[in-house]
């Protein structure tokens, strides 16, 4: 199923689609902006037709039959306004296209012909009563609903070599914030910067740089850490910050439950965290090395272009 040429696979599921249009985040902002950057990125290096366009009506004339169209309309942000009613979207409903649907309205989903759409949800403790075609992707089949993480960017050709550094600084890349209902991860992150202060050490983070910075700074930081929030722990949510890591070159490390089962022998895993950096810290350069080789192996399994075939595939 998995080859070190992902894009041999990505290309073959790719053919029964005229081309891929990746509906809406082209200029507005919104954090799923990077998924479908990521997206666009892949398919470009498989040669794999694709046109990214904006959330609006104009667009529509960029749809032929035989297409398929990744939505996530439902989505909503400072610059993307709540789809409150179907009157509010913007991406044409047709019998002739195929469908790649996340966070979508359910009287949206409605409207579709049967058959020609899959949704796509994050990997998460209710993903484990479907089918499992390989660890922590999961199949609803009845409902087509496909479960799975995000992933790495990068094509396995592409990871960075394994990296061991012996300065201070920690970079963080991407959100941390509160959130409405206390979903965030403020408050373990707040934990993390107060451990590292007191080794002497400085977090550091950083929001809204391209993909090619965030792997520079994680190929410089210290450790590089994937430390989730209280409910993402809870949940067994897996942030795409973990594979991503291990795919520039550090250790992936988390107190995520989830990740220390799907790398068994080759992660550190505490769930407190004080404890788990602490053991990270202690490794030597070898012990380090040795074991980013290790998850390197395992990441291949879990990048973009995978995430992209299974869609194909089981659509």
């Amino acid at each position: 199923m998995f080859t070190d040429n992902v894009v041999d696979e990505l290309q073959k599921n790719a053919k029964k689609f005229n081309k891929v249009v990746l509906w809406g985040f082209k200029t507005k902002w919104h954090t799923h902006r990077f998924i479908f950057k990521a997206y666009y990125d892949n398919l470009k290096k498989a040669q794999i037709p694709v046109v990214w366009v904006d959330d609006a009506k104009v667009n529509q004339k960029y749809v032929e039959a035989g297409d398929i169209v990744f939505t996530a309309s439902g989505m909503h942000g400072k610059m993307m306004p709540e789809k409150k009613s179907l009157a509010d979207y913007h991406v044409p409903v047709r019998s002739d296209v195929f469908y790649c649907l996340h966070a979508e309205r359910p009287d949206f989903i409605a409207q579709l012909k049967p058959g020609t759409y899959i949704q796509i949800k994050f990997f998460n403790n209710e993903a484990k009563q479907f089918t499992e075609l390989y660890p922590v992707v999961h199949l609803d089949e009845k409902n087509k609903v496909l479960y799975q993480p995000w992933g790495t960017d990068l094509l396995p050709s592409e990871f960075g070599t394994p990296v061991y550094r012996r300065n201070r600084f920690v970079f963080w890349v991407g959100s941390i914030w509160k959130g409405v209902k206390n979903e965030g991860n403020l408050t373990e992150i707040q934990k993390l910067d107060g451990i590292l202060r007191d080794k002497g050490m400085r977090l550091i983070p950083l929001r809204f740089i391209p993909l090619s910075w965030n792997k520079f700074f994680i190929r410089n930081s210290r450790i590089a850490p994937a430390i989730g929030g209280a409910i993402q722990v809870e949940t067994n949510y897996l942030p795409c910050r973990m594979f991503k890591n291990i795919s520039y070159g550090q250790l992936g490390f988390s107190n995520i439950k989830m990740f220390n089962e799907l790398f068994k022998d080759c992660t550190v895993y505490n769930e407190d965290v004080k404890t788990m950096v602490e053991q990270v810290l202690s490794l030597s350069k070898e012990e380090y090395i040795q074991l980013v080789q290790k998850q390197q192996e395992i990441c291949k399994k879990y990048t973009i272009a995978q995430h992209l075939t299974n869609i194909f595939k089981y659509i």
